[in-house]
């Protein structure tokens, strides 16, 4: 009996440590981004805003959403490196479809898909990338959104 009942209790504690086991590295995690003249620096008075969504799993960074009312047509958007209210440099271009005036547009997740190698990963982590959206009369960005740090 006294048998019995170690085998359940280890088949129990297995069972427990097979399935509750946390699997870090392949947890997709999101964050929804407010894009915003305001979060430029200096700040860019626009009536434009957007919203994207950037999932980060195995890998690989995702960004999707949409932006309206830009201040003049529509230039660019990319990932950017730096901090808050700091310009940096191109990481990736994203692919948008822009909106028949060129004044909005979305950004479609299956088409900005972007793998991370070991170097930029830490970039992501600490929260130093953001997004940016470039336009005719802001050609450094009229909308900006940070991304919050992301495992």
């Amino acid at each position: 009996m006294k048998l019995k009942n170690t085998l359940c209790a280890l088949f129990v504690l297995l069972l427990l440590s097979v399935t509750l086991d946390p699997q870090p590295a392949y947890a997709q995690q999101a964050r929804q981004i407010m894009l915003a003249g305001y979060n430029h620096e200096p700040p860019v008075s626009t009536p434009g805003t957007g919203l994207v969504i950037v999932s980060f799993k195995q890998d690989t960074l995702r960004v999707k959403g949409d932006f309206s009312d830009l201040t003049s047509p529509y230039r660019g958007a990319y990932v950017m490196i730096g901090e808050k209210e700091e310009s940096g440099n191109m990481l990736f271009r994203l692919n948008v479809e822009p909106s028949e005036d060129r004044t909005g547009g979305e950004i479609k997740a299956r088409d900005n898909a972007f793998f991370l190698n070991d170097a930029q990963k830490p970039l992501l982590k600490k929260g130093e990338l953001y997004i940016n959206i470039t336009t005719s009369n802001h050609t450094s960005g009229e909308l900006r959104g940070q991304i919050p740090p992301m495992k």
